[in-house]
């Protein structure tokens, strides 16, 4: 069997089928390990970088989220100056007191100063002003210095201020929802936040419309609903931004709800709802302002309460978005350290893996080979049907055969010739014979059974029965005179003046066969078939080959052997019982001239 038989090709894919017992399959395998071995850490590293890449935009998000945020609260400042401004200017337009001016100066610089506080700005596209705080501050200013209280109604005042705040307002709305969708955190106190802010922007427009009514006594139907509009406005997203926030909520109904503020506030506006005053009055022009501002101060404290509450949330949000950041780059600095050690590891292994399958390759064949040997012998043993029975542990079953040939011989003399001998030349005598006889016997559908000492056995139609019942005997009588032509020619290593003289003796008939013992198991023959063999060898004389009459039927088929008849003998069959019996004996002589053999060793 060659070596390469031991790996059976197994059809699976293009990549599947590289041989392992070369250099190159091995080398291929190793680079199929460590590519399945990389393709887990590859993916791991390019999660990690992807995690990595989103949780640092996250926070990039989030901290612009937070400066938007603590933005909303410097710009809130502004829209809260702008709102006081705006009430201011329009008592002084409505009342045309000149008293107000220095108080409507001073809130400008107050304006002024918030404005020029902020860091940032809101830079937007439209409308133009609002494109750089510069800008903005410019046409504030411009607005001021062409301020004629002769040409200015309340209404345009109100307006002017009102649009810049709606402005503000609308981009921290824009911010607010904008937070709301990308932060990771509570979204309900940035919509309260939003509410609050838009609360008080209604309630500076309340304050201002109500000071035109305290001013004027009355104020005109379309100023009425104007001002009930802002009203309700400012009371509706207060009461939203409560249900949003539980701080908003107590802060209100601590410091607000059921004072003394509320219920001047709440008094007053029902005199402005009634609008049947005939005059207006110093006091309550004054009066009004105050307390609505109180109230506007009131909520703005409340503003900051929560911007810092939105502010410190989202400061722990970011915070915590940093340490997974962290967390996420040390586990991806740590796969990346782990990188070339998995595939150093994988490496060593599949190399100590691979020289193991190599020598376990190596081992292989040599048990195959000592395998092969050891079944070489069992057969010399056995015959090959009966040691592969034993070898798959089947039991031998002790068989009966109606016909085989039996054939024995000997070297007439070989007591004499081993007395003039060594044993060392015994036995090198012995093998050289065996050797001879054994090369003859290859050629014929023969067994061995046994030899002993110059005793020499074998056997024909079994283990495996011919199917011819006379094919056996054939197979003897040529193998009979293949061995008499050759070992006649020899001559006694040791002795060269001296030949082989052969004693041959063959018998046809049935026989019981089966293997004997389990240490040195032997395959043995019983039977008076096997008795009248032996009895035809000893009986015979040296250079011929005497076969009985069971063996002398059988060959008749076969005219090309020359057989004649000896005659009668009485042998003894069983030394116990001194079974005796009367048989008719021949000679083989030979093969007929048609033969390419023809064995003449009757003299």
């Amino acid at each position: 069997m060659d070596q390469t038989d031991l790996f059976v090709p197994i059809k699976r894919c293009c990549t599947c089928n590289e041989n392992l017992s070369t250099k190159r399959g091995q080398n291929i395998i190793l680079v199929k390990i460590l590519v399945l071995a990389i393709i887990p850490i590859i993916v791991l590293v390019i999660q990690g970088g992807i995690t990595i890449a989103d949780d640092n935009n996250h926070v990039r998000i989030q901290n612009k989220v937070e400066a938007d945020i603590k933005f909303s609260v410097e710009i809130g400042l502004l829209v809260h100056n702008l709102q006081i401004e705006r009430g201011t200017t329009t008592m002084y337009v409505s009342s045309g007191r000149m008293d107000i001016l220095p108080v409507l100066q001073s809130k400008r610089k107050i304006t002024d100063k918030s404005l020029n506080a902020l860091g940032e700005w809101i830079s937007l596209s439209t409308p133009g002003y609002f494109r750089s705080k510069n800008t903005y501050f410019q046409r504030l200013r411009e607005y001021r210095n062409t301020f004629d209280s002769l040409n200015k109604s309340s209404s345009e005042v109100i307006r002017f201020y009102s649009n810049d705040t709606d402005v503000i307002l609308a981009w921290l709305g824009s911010v607010i929802t904008n937070a709301k969708y990308v932060t990771g955190t509570r979204w309900q106190p940035l919509i309260a936040y939003h509410m609050i802010l838009l609360s008080k922007e209604q309630a500076g427009m309340e304050r201002a419309l109500g000071g035109v009514f305290y001013e004027k006594g009355s104020v005109s139907s379309s100023e009425l609903l104007w001002y009930k509009e802002k009203a309700t406005l400012g009371v509706s997203y207060l009461a939203r931004s409560m249900e949003y926030s539980n701080t908003v909520q107590k802060q209100i109904n601590s410091r607000y709800t059921s004072s003394e503020l509320e219920a001047v506030i709440n008094s007053m506006r029902t005199v402005i709802l009634a609008n049947n005053s005939t005059h207006g009055s110093a006091e309550t022009s004054i009066a009004w302002p105050n307390n609505i501002t109180s109230y506007i101060d009131l909520l703005k404290e409340i503003q900051d309460i929560l911007s810092q509450e939105i502010i410190g949330m989202l400061e722990d949000y970011v915070t915590s978005l940093k340490k997974n950041l962290i967390i996420n780059v040390l586990k991806m600095v740590f796969v990346i350290l782990l990188f070339p050690i998995i595939v150093f590891l994988v490496y060593t292994l599949t190399n100590k893996l691979q020289q193991f399958a190599n020598s376990l390759k190596n081992k292989t064949y040599d048990l195959e080979e000592e395998r092969r040997r050891s079944e070489q012998l069992l057969y010399q043993l056995l015959p090959i049907s009966i040691a592969r029975r034993m070898m798959k542990k089947k039991q031998i079953i002790p068989r009966h055969y109606d016909s085989v040939s039996i054939y024995f011989s000997d070297i007439a003399g070989f007591t004499d010739i081993c007395s003039k001998s060594t044993p060392m030349q015994v036995i090198y005598m012995l093998n050289l014979l065996y050797i001879m006889m054994d090369d003859k016997l290859e050629a014929f559908d023969v067994y061995k059974v046994e030899t002993i000492g110059d005793a020499y056995m074998v056997a024909s139609g079994l283990p495996v029965a011919t199917k011819n019942r006379t094919r056996h005997a054939k197979e003897v009588a040529s193998m009979s005179l293949e061995i008499m032509s050759t070992v006649s020619e020899a001559t006694v290593p040791h002795i060269p003046q001296e030949r082989w003289k052969v004693r041959i003796g063959i018998n046809t008939g049935p026989v019981v066969a089966g293997v004997v013992g389990t240490k040195m198991p032997r395959y043995c023959l019983f039977g008076d078939t096997v008795n009248v063999a032996s009895r035809m060898e000893s009986s015979g004389k040296p250079g011929m080959i005497q076969i009985s009459s069971a063996t002398k039927e059988a060959l008749e088929e076969y005219p090309e052997f020359l057989i004649r008849e000896r005659g009668d003998m009485t042998i003894k069959v069983r030394e116990r019982d001194d079974m005796t019996i009367k048989v008719s004996n021949h000679i083989v002589v030979g093969k007929g001239p048609d033969e390419d053999l023809l064995v003449d060793r009757t003299q």
